[in-house]
């Protein structure tokens, strides 16, 4: 991926009308500037008030550390009186990643229905496919349709869910929640420079959905169901827990002998609260990633989706709910959405209940 710094980031001025009421209203896509933190945490505000759940974003001063550093891309849609929306591109470029995450986007509530969401994903795209990374990816909330939308038709297609990623008693959004006690996301890839994903491993049961994932994102791919023994070897992991939100998220960095005993352990100080969910990233370059599947099985784990083109390694994502029920009848999706949503449904049922 080319640094960011190297890039430069054109202004778009782009004249709106409001669907609901014929407005017209002129805006100005840019880049963010130092002076915007305050304009960015107020979008944060009128949407989340204080509940929304990357903290950091609520600090003037970390914003502008964040927009200095290498690991975000900040984007701003500008009025004549002030900011009325933002988008934040996250970089990882880390243990083989090299993809861009188009993370959030926000706006204040007095300036939907201009078709902001849509115009920003437009002119903040183009400036990501120059950054020349493998893939992009986006985490597309559940609650309502809108990313899902605009991201597909940028052309990303949906490979699967993060489940439970949201406290629907944490939220403080404009969105109903509905019965779901936590609320989930969609999962969207672009390739960009990675087209061809070499050999992927995996199980017999999810081998259909994955040359179909792959098919779709129009990947050359081939899919081998061969099992492999587990190295002896100690598993290397990359665990983060956020203890606001009750989840877990775990990548594999190196399939492992005790990989099972290392994520039980983890999984241990779940219990004193409900609603806790984990998900696990698994490398699928190797017959041992099919055994890993198997065992972690085996733990109360289930398929959830491809994580295709953003690294090095093809990984997949295994999802465990503990006492979380899903209701994922009432997540509002797109069509294409609605068809993964009932493949994922399938292994949500089979799933080990401990």
């Amino acid at each position: 991926m080319r640094s960011k710094h190297e890039i430069s980031f054109p202004k778009l001025e782009k004249e709106l009308y409001n669907s609901h009421t014929g407005e017209k209203r002129t805006f100005l896509l840019r880049p963010f500037e130092p002076g915007d933190e305050s304009g960015m945490i107020a979008c944060i505000k009128d949407e989340y008030a204080d509940s929304y759940f990357k903290r950091d974003f609520y600090d003037e001063k970390k914003l502008r550390q964040k927009a200095a550093g290498d690991h975000y891309v900040f984007f701003v849609a500008e009025t004549e009186r002030e900011i009325a929306g933002m988008e934040i591109f996250a970089l990882f470029t880390e243990d083989g990643d090299d993809y861009i995450e188009p993370a959030s986007q926000i706006f204040r509530m007095r300036y939907r229905g201009f078709g902001l969401a849509e115009e920003l994903v437009n002119y903040t795209f183009v400036l990501a496919k120059q950054m020349q990374p493998q893939a992009l990816f986006v985490h597309a909330v559940t609650f309502h349709s809108i990313t899902q939308k605009v991201c597909g038709a940028q052309g990303m297609i949906p490979t699967g869910f993060r489940l439970g990623s949201f406290l629907a008693e944490k939220m403080k959004n404009s969105y109903p929640k509905g019965s779901c006690p936590k609320h989930s996301e969609g999962i969207m890839i672009l390739p960009v420079q990675k087209k061809d994903a070499g050999t992927v491993y995996v199980p017999e049961e999810v081998s259909g959905y994955v040359t179909d994932c792959y098919n779709r994102l129009e990947m050359t791919c081939l899919v081998c169901t061969k099992r492999e023994e587990l190295s002896q070897t100690p598993a290397r992991l990359d665990v983060v827990t956020d203890e606001v939100q009750r989840t877990i998220l775990i990548r594999v960095l190196q399939i492992g002998a005790d990989l099972t005993k290392q994520v039980r352990a983890i999984l241990s100080s779940c219990h004193e609260q409900p609603f806790w969910t984990c998900q696990i990233t698994l490398p699928v370059d190797d017959g041992d990633a099919i055994t890993a599947y198997e065992q972690l099985k085996e733990e109360g784990f289930f398929f959830t989706g491809l994580k295709a083109a953003c690294a090095q390694t093809e990984q997949i994502f295994m999802q465990w709910c503990g006492d979380l029920e899903l209701h994922m009848e009432e997540y509002t999706l797109t069509e294409e959405f609605g068809v993964i949503r009932e493949q994922i449904q399938h292994f949500y049922e089979g799933r080990i209940l401990s």
